[in-house]
């Protein structure tokens, strides 16, 4: 019995990784406790750390172990190439129908180009891909290693990220490996990163008495001394020792540490035969490691290059690649960007020639060769890219749609075409949530002249980019109502392209502005619209209309759509259901959309997600998705949406009883000089609900009543519900109860309790609030009693403490004291100190000492969740965890799957932080 509790050979170490005993520690836990439960974890480092050897050793020892190892790596000049990583990963494993059902099967091919003339959604791809996996690893356990993730094309990434966040139950391990300057841009939720450092002095001298026992100690000096604890450096020297002691005088490398391994490639490239060069350049561009060696070879055919056996032997002996299985594999990533940057522009083009010549017509690879070959233009190639962007378009690919169009206006000939192509590849990057692309190739079509049937088009994404980018009305103002009257004029499938932006830019801008021309455009095309968008309409732009009834009609709404009407309306039913907020209701729509419905982007979900966080009460999660969204929207150049990001955290920190002005006074600034008239009002709605918890009623109560002044619901106020109850108890507390009922009469004259559960919850509490009397006890009691009323935890401790004082006053202080006691409970887990410390002075009053509450002591946890919870916050892994408390690793998963949600966290680090919060303060 070995010391991890298994028969056979001793455990297996990684003694030719020096340095890395913490990272191969883990790797090795994750691997054998792999069939009690799933882990996911992330090589993190520069390159040339040592990524790519790890999951090397990871994969040997998983293999050793019975797991089955599927591998797969991005690519930097495949990364546009939508699910190609995935493709790869998965297609060993397609045989197997019998762990799919028929639905999930279809899926699966239609996504990975197997059946054609369907388009699977981006959650569908998701789940069949898990189920897939989850079912041939019941059978044997799985390692999948994925390499370059950085370059793993977006919607590959966006199903690793998926499968990432629900093995922890199922036998599975998911390795990355990660550049660490891209890492911030990637989804690592779920995922335990760990982070290889630079080699010690003592650790690189090590590795090279070992392996390069014949150099002097100066040699190996003065390597250490340039290779700056970067591994492949000093592995990547030259082979013969000979040569070292020759340039032992030689100055120091001049790039970078993280450059260096590249200029080692380099210089080992020069000194290869020019048809083993050539070999290795067409392998280079066909991919990966997986691609066969018949392949290129087919290829340098092809090309007039044709490969010898010395050529592969000369290949191998170089130390650049290694020839196992009729496979080619490089030692690093780095060989393969050195032969494509350093290669002449006669043998790229000789190269993608050759490749394309051997590719079927079918495959996307054809065209992109085909175009990366042609030197000048060639339309029936440009042609050609047009319908693989096409094509792509109908998988939701938008984004490499773009880059496809792109190359097919340069390569464009016919008058007129480049900036057509162009416009439509400005439109494909805007949709895709790309404006700083769009922006760029919206000015190079002007450059090239766009022609007039592709105007409108150019017109409305450069006002829907300017929008998204900065926020910019203008264009939107002065353009939209003369496109409007002009599209009017054609036939429907004229510029169906054009006239679908421009109803979504209208709805966009009609609700952040208050310009009476976008709302009459908006008006005048709604007949033509249909009932998506006239219930979309409705309750953005007429909130306080009688008849909206909007739950119901949503729930019936998308209950009668067809898959093909899903994806064309998922923008709209998102706003609908974020004006109703109820977006968490149909969290699995936008699941199975965002990947391919127009102008639907992650941001757009993520947005609305976290603020329906922020009104379920899941606060710290909406911190984490509201700050992962802004640094996204930074880099991504979208700029609308980072502030918007900023408003929803605002929002927590307000209702906190934390400053926000700083922030808000910035984005009050930015949006004062842009007419961003919802912004504004979101910002005046925060500082209403900052100043209630700060004790400032009459500041509250005027702020609120600017937005919808009593007894007044204006229809510019999209979200009049927010508002609501903050009025409501404004008033009570500065004594206008009169200003109160009237505004609850405007309530009920306009049927709001039937509009939505939250809307009809807000009316209740607030007629509980302004009551007087017996009727606060009946009228609360009766607000407790709503359907869902506890989905809404900050308002429902709001009542909850405006009852038990109320009670207490009355004299019936154990009543009082219920109430009292279930407020501070919901404050003090939503984290709302100056709420609870409220409450806590009212129960001081009701007889009730209450101490100083850890945020532990009310998430509820039983005694071992709470020992698993504080051993995470140590820093420990399922695996160590497990070994500590002699339980099996999928018993720790399944217990941190219950934990979450008790502590309204979304991952193991915001658990350590909520943990270590309460503990050390």
């Amino acid at each position: 019995m070995t010391s991890d509790g298994t028969t056979g050979a001793p455990p297996r170490s990684c003694t030719s990784l020096a340095g890395r005993d913490a990272p191969w520690s883990a790797l090795r836990d994750a691997v054998v406790a792999a069939p009690a439960g799933g882990r996911a974890l992330w090589l993190r480092g520069e390159a040339g750390i040592g990524r790519t050897a790890l999951l090397d050793e990871a994969a040997a020892f998983a293999s050793e172990r019975g797991m089955r190892v599927l591998r797969a790596a991005g690519a930097a000049p495949e990364a546009g190439m939508a699910l190609d990583v995935l493709r790869r990963l998965v297609r060993p494993l397609l045989d197997r129908h019998d762990v799919l059902t028929d639905s999930q099967r279809l899926c699966l091919e239609a996504a990975l180009d197997i059946v054609v003339d369907t388009t699977p959604g981006g959650l569908a791809v998701a789940a069949a891909t898990l189920a897939l996996l989850s079912g041939i690893a019941d059978e044997q356990p799985l390692l999948l290693a994925v390499d370059d993730l950085q370059w793993v094309d977006a919607p590959s990434a966006g199903v690793l990220a998926f499968v990432q966040r629900r093995i922890a139950t199922a036998p599975i391990v998911l390795v990355c490996a990660v550049r660490a300057e891209a890492a911030s841009a990637l989804d690592s939720t779920g995922a335990e990163v760990l982070d290889l450092a630079p080699l010690t002095s003592a650790e690189s001298d090590a590795v090279l008495r070992r392996r390069r026992p014949d150099l002097t100690a100066q040699t190996r000096a003065r390597l250490v001394r340039e290779a700056a604890g970067n591994p492949l450096t000093l592995v990547g020297t030259p082979a013969r020792p000979e040569h070292v002691d020759r340039t032992e005088q030689a100055p120091a490398l001049a790039a970078p540490s993280s450059d260096r391994p590249a200029h080692d490639f380099a210089v080992r490239l020069d000194a290869l035969p020019p048809r083993t060069r050539f070999l290795l350049l067409l392998h280079a561009l066909a991919g990966h490691e997986e691609r066969s060696v018949r392949l290129v070879i087919e290829a340098a055919v092809t090309a007039g290059s044709p490969a010898a056996e010395d050529t592969l032997v000369a290949a191998e002996r170089s130390g650049l690649v290694r020839l196992h299985h009729a496979r080619l594999t490089f030692l690093h990533p780095l060989v393969r960007t050195c032969l494509i940057q350093t290669a002449s522009a006669a043998d790229l083009r000789r190269a993608h020639a050759a490749l394309a010549a051997v590719l079927p017509r079918d495959d996307e690879r054809h065209a992109t060769h085909l175009a990366a070959a042609v030197e000048g233009t060639d339309d029936d190639v440009a042609d050609h890219l047009v319908e693989v962007a096409r094509r792509r378009i109908r998988h939701g690919g938008h984004a490499e749609a773009a880059t496809l169009l792109e190359h097919a206006a340069r390569l464009s000939a016919r008058l007129g075409a480049r900036g057509a192509r162009l416009t439509a590849a400005a439109h494909a990057a805007a949709v895709g949530g790309q404006p700083a692309l769009a922006t760029r190739l919206l000015a190079d079509a002007e450059v090239e002249g766009v022609p007039a049937d592709s105007r409108p088009l150019w017109e409305l994404t450069d006002a829907y980019v300017r929008f998204e980018s900065d926020g910019d009305l203008s264009p939107a103002v002065t353009r939209l109502p003369a496109l409007l009257a002009g599209l009017r004029h054609r036939a429907p499938t004229a510029d169906d392209t054009a006239r679908t932006t421009l109803r979504f830019l209208l709805h966009l801008t009609a609700v952040f502005s208050d310009e009476p021309a976008l709302r009459d455009a908006l008006r005048t095309e709604l007949p033509r619209s249909g009932a998506v968008a006239r219930l979309c309409s409705d309750l953005w732009n007429r909130p306080t209309r009688p008849d909206t009834d909007g739950t119901r009609r949503l729930r019936r709404l998308v209950a009668a759509l067809t898959p093909e009407e899903e994806v064309r309306d998922a923008w709209q039913l998102l706003w609908i259901a974020a004006a109703l907020d109820s977006v968490g209701e149909h969290a699995q729509l936008w699941h199975r959309v965002v990947q391919r419905a127009p102008y639907l982007t992650q941001a757009h979900v993520d947005l609305a997600t976290c603020g329906d966080d922020y009104l379920r009460g899941r606060w710290d999660r909406c911190l984490t998705v509201s700050r992962r969204g802004a640094h996204t929207a930074r880099e991504q150049g979208c700029g609308l949406h980072e502030r918007l990001f900023r408003l929803t955290e605002a929002a927590v920190h307000a209702a906190r009883g934390r400053q926000p002005e700083a922030v808000l006074e910035r984005i009050e600034s930015w949006a004062a000089k842009r007419g961003q008239s919802y912004v504004l009002r979101r910002i005046t709605g925060i500082r209403a609900v900052h100043a209630l918890a700060s004790g400032a009623d009459e500041t509250a109560y005027a702020l609120a009543a600017s937005l919808t002044p009593p007894g007044t619901l204006p229809p510019q106020e999209p979200h009049f519900q927010h508002v609501f109850l903050d009025l409501v108890e404004a008033a009570v507390r500065t004594g206008r109860r009169a200003e109160a009922l009237r505004h609850i009469a405007a309530g009920h004259e306009i049927r709001m309790g039937d509009i939505a559960p939250r809307h009809a919850f807000v009316l209740a509490a607030a007629e509980a609030m302004a009551a007087e009397g017996g009727d606060v006890h009946t009228l609360s009691e009766a607000a407790y009693a709503m359907p869902g009323a506890d989905a809404w935890p900050f308002e429902l401790a709001r009542l909850h403490l405006r009852h038990g004082a109320w009670l207490r006053l009355a004299h019936r202080p154990e009543e009082a004291r219920a109430h009292l006691l279930t407020a501070h409970t919901h404050f003090t887990r939503l984290g709302a100190e100056p709420w609870s410390g409220r409450a806590a002075a009212e129960l001081r009053a009701a007889g009730t000492v209450v101490a100083r509450t850890r945020p532990t002591e009310v998430w509820q946890l039983s005694p071992q969740e709470l020992r698993i919870a504080r051993l995470v916050a140590s820093g420990l892994s399922n695996g160590q965890i497990a070994e500590r408390l002699k339980v099996s690793p999928r018993t720790v998963g399944t217990h941190l799957y219950k934990i979450f949600p008790k502590v309204n966290v979304a991952s193991r680090a915001a658990l350590a932080h909520a943990v270590r919060e309460a503990y050390d303060r």
